[in-house]
């Protein structure tokens, strides 16, 4: 996933070799629903009653924005304007929030709102680690509405019917239809600085993202937004082969990192991460060979490859300090040996690396305590990290 997902919405050529994109003006049928506004979440008409995409297009629409943003790049050494598009929804009266990829470096920004109308915005706070940014919109038009995140992110199931909305190929007000495949990915935040990092707990769904689409909302059929839409997964891209465009596995930043850091960059302008400083090994390449070699009854926890020399878990955790070579073919790869395997932490269980990001970004704060159960040796023991705020860049 990491090595394959593209962040969706990048924007096109520099203006000097290419027109700009702009996004579609909204089409009939598109513009304001004829029925009532009705309140979010919504209720179903009936027990019984399947899925009424009409009418949950009609009552989300409203909250679903296109984004004209406006940045100079370095193009062959001269700086040269370039704009791109993407997608937002609406948060509240006078916020959008979108992706950091989207609108995090713009010089400008121009929210065009499902019934043509068009807005100045501002970006007033932007989070690479969590690709996700806000826009400011002071005279927000009346016609459009806030939508809320899902009331309870732990409720969320694999198969559950979702829909996305959005701008892809600049094609404002698309909807596309599918379900959530797989729940609790962790994908790469998506920059050059920051890819040694992960997002946790990411949506993966089969609905049809693509360029454009970036920082539109991932819906339940309530018209609750469960995710924000970032990556799609493609089959070896090269550079000036094409468009990367959907094949059926999107990502989507998850409404519980949402509503975790937008309330935060609204009011400072930045998030602060919690950072425990160690590089671990990915639930699949945590085989039964690694578990035997380490004398570990199975593959269960967080195994540490490496503690980073400046961070806060030098001299309580340990990474492996050698490797052996597997058996087979000369390229085959080593197996780590003599790192920690971390287990729980402040007594909840651990399965995987993923299991102890995923609490260290979203259960803990920079200067907290957290007290890890770890197996080294072949022992059970616990220790104590202090963790630290997550380095910039």
């Amino acid at each position: 996933v990491r090595s394959a997902a593209e962040r969706v919405g990048e924007a096109p050529a520099p203006a000097a070799t290419a027109a700009p994109a702009r996004a579609a003006a909204p089409r009939r049928g598109q513009g304001r629903p004829t029925a009532p506004r009705e309140a979010l979440p919504l209720q179903p008409a009936a027990p019984s009653a399947g899925a009424d995409l009409p009418r949950l297009y009609a009552q989300v629409n409203p909250g679903v924005v296109s984004l004209g943003v406006e940045q100079t790049v370095d193009f062959m050494g001269q700086q040269v304007p370039q704009r791109g598009t993407g997608s937002g929804f609406v948060y509240d009266d006078r916020h959008i929030v979108t992706n950091n990829h989207v609108a995090g470096d713009a010089e400008g920004i121009e929210v065009i709102f499902y019934d043509g109308q068009h807005r100045t915005g501002t970006v007033v706070g932007a989070d690479a680690y969590s690709d996700l940014a806000v826009v400011r919109v002071d005279d927000m038009p009346d016609s459009a509405r806030a939508l809320p995140l899902v009331a309870d992110f732990a409720s969320l199931q694999v198969g559950q019917p979702v829909v996305a909305i959005g701008n892809p190929f600049g094609h404002a007000n698309s909807m596309t239809y599918g379900i959530i495949s797989a729940l609790g990915r962790t994908i790469s935040a998506g920059l050059e600085q920051v890819t040694q990092f992960g997002i946790p707990q990411t949506i993966q769904t089969d609905a049809a993202i693509n360029p454009g689409n970036s920082g539109g909302p991932l819906l339940d059929l309530t018209g609750q937004v469960i995710g924000i839409n970032a990556q799609i997964n493609t089959v070896s891209v090269e550079p000036g082969s094409g468009t990367p465009a959907n094949s059926g596995v999107g990502f989507a930043i998850p409404s519980s990192i949402v509503a975790q850091v937008v309330p935060v960059l609204i009011r400072d302008g930045r998030y602060e991460w919690s950072y425990l400083g160690v590089a671990g090994l990915s639930q699949e390449r945590f085989t039964v060979e690694v578990a035997a070699a380490n004398n570990l009854a199975e593959s269960r926890g967080a195994y540490i490859l490496q503690v980073r020399p400046d961070g806060p878990s030098v001299n309580v955790l340990r990474g492996a300090n050698n490797a052996v070579q597997t058996e087979g073919e000369g390229d085959a790869s080593p197996i780590p040996v003599g790192g920690d395997v971390v287990v729980a932490i402040d007594g909840q269980p651990i399965d995987s690396f993923d299991d102890l990001l995923t609490y260290i970004s979203l259960q803990t704060r920079p200067g907290q305590a957290v007290r890890l159960t770890i197996l080294r040796d072949g022992r059970e023991q616990e220790v104590e990290v202090t963790v630290a705020r997550r380095p910039q860049g």
